[in-house]
């Protein structure tokens, strides 16, 4: 049986890059940095993961889903102050 790798890009905001980088060296998951956005703060990863290894890539994607959620709260409280 064939063992079926999937491709996914995250995008990765800095703050959490080493949080994800971490959890994709655990799981063992091949990764390589395809680009870059200084603008956004984010950089692009694109993932090559097996099936036995999604759940490790749930995880990175809830880290950069939480960094994202505590990012709009905290803009939503600026704007409360102002």
């Amino acid at each position: 049986m064939q063992t079926v790798i999937t491709k996914r890009e995250l995008q990765v905001p800095v703050a959490v890059l080493i949080r994800v980088a971490d959890v994709l060296l655990e799981n063992d998951i091949t990764n390589s940095i395809t680009g870059t956005d200084e603008d956004e703060g984010h950089i692009t990863i694109e993932v090559e993961y097996e099936k036995e290894q999604r759940e490790a890539i749930h995880e990175a994607e809830d880290i950069i889903s939480d960094y994202h959620e505590d990012e709009e709260e905290d803009d939503d409280d600026e704007e409360e102050e102002d």
